[in-house]
C-alpha cells in the first residue's frame, strides 16, 4: 500500500519514511500550493499522513500570533485534496499540547481539548475541519503525542527531556522543573512510528482521535533520580517550569485499537540518552 507523508517535522517524519521504505511517498512542500502536483502525488496512495503539530517554517515560535494562520494556509491544500480523492485515509499527527492543563486528567482521544499556545490553536482548527469531512469511504484519524524520545535519523543530538537530563548530568547536576511531582509520559520515536503505520494499515470506520503513549508516566523527580544515579550526578529541585506539559496517557483504547505493545523500554530510552549525552 502506498502511503503519502507531508508536513515533515524534521524528527518523527524521517523515522517514519525510513520505516515505510518503498511504500512511502514524501509530498514536497511546494505541492501543497499546487493542486495538480498534489493530485499527482496522491494518485496511487490509499493513505496520507500529515504532520500537523507545528508551523511549516521552523523559525516561527509556537506562540507566534501568525502561527495559526500559517498552519491553516499550509493545511488547506491537504483538506481540499482529501475531498477530491475518495477513499483516501487522512491521518493528522499532532501534539498533546492542545490538552487542558489538568494534571490529574489522563490524555485520551475523548478528552475535550483546549489550545495551550498559538500553534495548538492552528492544529485544532485543521483537525476540526478534517473531522467534519470524514466519511465511511474517506476516514480521518487524529493522532496526538507528547514527550517523544530518540535520536534523529542520521545521528546527532537526541530529542526528549531525558536527553536533556543526561546532558546536564555531565556537569554534575540535573535541574528538575517545579516540585518534581509533575507526571511525564515517555514514548520512543520508534514506537510512535509503529503506531502511525499500524493505524495507516487499519483505518477506522469513519473518524477517530487517539493519544499516543505507553502508560509509563512517572514523577519527573523519579526520572531525574534514575538518570542521576547512573551518571553520578546530583538532583536540584525547582528549576523553571517554562511551559511544561504534565500528564498521563490513557493507553487502553490504543492497545485495543491496534493491539499495541511498546518495542523500546524505559531502560533502553535511558541508556540511549546516556550514550548520546556528549552531543
Amino acid at each position: 500500500m502506498r502511503i503519502a507523508v507531508s508536513g515533515n517535522d524534521g524528527f518523527i517524519a524521517p523515522h517514519l519514511l525510513e520505516m515505510l521504505g518503498d511504500d512511502a511517498s514524501e509530498i514536497p512542500l511546494e505541492a501543497l500550493d499546487d493542486p495538480r502536483l498534489l493530485d499527482g502525488a496522491l494518485a496511487s496512495c490509499a493513505c496520507l499522513i500529515h504532520f500537523n503539530g507545528h508551523p511549516p517554517n521552523s523559525e516561527i515560535e509556537r506562540n507566534d500570533p501568525d502561527a495559526p494562520r500559517v498552519m491553516k494556509d499550509w493545511a488547506r491544500g491537504i483538506l481540499d485534496a482529501k475531498k477530491r480523492h475518495q477513499g483516501l485515509h487522512l491521518i493528522l499527527v499532532g501534539s498533546l499540547r492542545v490538552h487542558p492543563e489538568y494534571i490529574d486528567e489522563r490524555f485520551s482521544g475523548e478528552t475535550t481539548l483546549s489550545p495551550r499556545d498559538a500553534t495548538a490553536e492552528g492544529q485544532l482548527w485543521v483537525e476540526e475541519r478534517a473531522l467534519e469531512n470524514a466519511t465511511d469511504d474517506s476516514p480521518v484519524s487524529i493522532l496526538r503525542v507528547s514527550n517523544v524520545h530518540g535520536l534523529p535519523v542520521g545521528g546527532g543530538k537526541g530529542r526528549g527531556y531525558l536527553h536533556s537530563f543526561a546532558g546536564q548530568a555531565l556537569t554534575g547536576w540535573i535541574g528538575v522543573p517545579g516540585d518534581g511531582q509533575g507526571m511525564k509520559e515517555i514514548i520512543h520515536v520508534a514506537d510512535v512510528c509503529s503506531i502511525i503505520a499500524e493505524v495507516a494499515h487499519s483505518p477506522p470506520p469513519t473518524r477517530e482521535a487517539l493519544a499516543m503513549g505507553n502508560g509509563w508516566a512517572m514523577p519527573i523527580s523519579e526520572l531525574a533520580e534514575a538518570m542521576a544515579s547512573k551518571m553520578g550526578a546530583d538532583v536540584q529541585m525547582w528549576a523553571p517550569e517554562k511551559d511544561e506539559l504534565w500528564g498521563v496517557v490513557e493507553v487502553g483504547y490504543l492497545k485495543e485499537r491496534i493491539e499495541y505493545e511498546p518495542m523500546v523500554g524505559m531502560e533502553e530510552i535511558i541508556h540511549e540518552a546516556m550514550a548520546n549525552a556528549s552531543f
